[in-house]
């Protein structure tokens, strides 16, 4: 049986960019998977085996749009540039980000943290925004990253 109290919810859920905590967001959903290409041969109609042939990692995050607080500022996104040759060298020289989730409250006096997921060498793949009458402005950001770690460190 499961030990009360350590059920990891959103609002202990604490999500960082390069160490820095990222206010007001929202959502966080990732996706870690691993390709497989099925072998499959003359005179069998089964699939004789999969094979790995690729591994990928993906997340995705929603924000409250803070005014003032831009992404390409903080150097999570290229800047475009003041031409198209500055905008690809902007993009060629983005530098890996790592991206934390931690459990605010996981220490046994519920002060320390401890990471809960661990996205490395990260880079962010697109950023879009929604603006409703009625409603507060988001922004959704969607990133790729090379190896996602659990609490484990595996």
């Amino acid at each position: 049986m499961s030990e009360k109290g350590r059920v990891f919810t959103g609002a202990r859920a604490r999500f960082s960019i390069n160490g820095v905590k990222m206010g007001y967001a929202t959502r966080v959903a990732g996706t870690e998977e691993i390709m497989w290409q099925p072998i499959e041969v003359l005179d069998n109609i089964e699939v004789e085996e999969h094979a790995p042939v690729g591994y990928n990692v993906s997340f995705t995050a929603s924000f409250v749009r803070i005014v003032g607080s831009s992404m390409k500022a903080q150097g999570l996104f290229p800047k475009v540039g003041s031409s198209p040759q500055e905008h690809l060298q902007n993009i060629l020289l983005q530098k890996d980000m790592v991206c934390t989730i931690e459990d605010s409250k996981s220490g046994p006096d519920g002060t320390a943290t401890a990471p809960v997921m661990i996205c490395e060498q990260v880079k962010m793949q697109s950023r879009n925004f929604s603006i409703d009458a009625r409603g507060i402005v988001g922004k959704d950001v969607s990133f790729v990253a090379v190896r996602m770690r659990d609490e484990t460190g595996k």
